[in-house]
């Protein structure tokens, strides 16, 4: 029987060797372009290495930066509209004052990030980046969600009840301070030590999310779904007041 070989779009994403490192050293051409003017506007900066680098004010829009090391890169009020940063390393990176409409964070690691007043009301794939520790005072999820692609009680195999796979978003110790998440669905995430004080977060959803620990002083919480499913009453601030039956 004739061996049948397969060509054409089937086999298009294949690379062979040599075809990687030309890959790989076009996307480092490319790391030391952005760093020398900052402009690099739907450049491919797959896996690049921009540890440390001061990219402030960058145009980076619709840029890949898929698997790209960007821990403590300095990228504040840089433009990363529609920018696809999927599964980066951003742990202690500075992105106050960025521009993020449209961008991609799946898998991203923002542990201690900096992104104090960023607005998320866009941003896709949120629920599946780890904000464990990071600066997210002011905020804007208004009418957002954190809450997972397939809904926020999807039954997977995950070790950990509040694991990101489970719906909801990794927020542990996140400084939300100030933040503006009214309507927001926080639905089966892990706010466990988080700092929500002076929160707006009247009419959130945040049923079976973990909030052991979490500061909620003033914290403005009417009409919010609480943890247990209770409906929080008017004027709630600081605690979830039940409402009357």
């Amino acid at each position: 029987m004739p061996l049948l070989l397969v060509s054409g779009p089937l086999l298009s994403g294949c690379r062979n060797e040599p075809e990687q490192t030309a890959a790989q050293k076009l996307s480092q051409q490319m790391a030391q372009r952005l760093r020398e003017t900052r402009e690099c506007a739907g450049c491919d900066l797959t896996g690049a290495s921009l540890e440390g680098a001061d990219l402030e004010g960058a145009r980076l829009t619709g840029a890949r930066l898929e698997d790209a090391k960007l821990s403590r890169a300095r990228l504040r009020n840089a433009d990363l509209s529609g920018a696809n940063l999927s599964g980066a390393d951003a742990r202690g990176a500075d992105l106050r004052g960025a521009r993020l409409d449209g961008a991609w964070f799946s898998h991203v690691k923002f542990q201690g990030a900096l992104l104090e007043g960023a607005d998320l009301r866009t941003v896709k794939e949120l629920e599946s980046a780890n904000f464990e520790g990071a600066n997210l005072r002011g905020i804007n999820l208004e009418q957002g969600s954190f809450q997972g692609p397939e809904g926020p009680f999807r039954r997977t195999e995950a070790s950990h009840a509040y694991a990101v796979s489970t719906g909801g978003g990794w927020l542990v110790r996140a400084d939300l301070s100030g933040a503006r998440l009214r309507y927001a669905v926080l639905t089966r995430c892990n706010l466990e030590g988080a700092i929500l004080r002076g929160a707006d977060l009247r009419d959130a959803y945040l049923i079976e999310s973990n909030l052991q620990g979490a500061d909620t002083q003033d914290a403005q919480l009417s009409g919010a779904t609480w943890e247990d499913g209770n409906k929080c009453a008017a004027g709630s601030v600081g605690s979830c007041r039940r409402k009357s039956k």
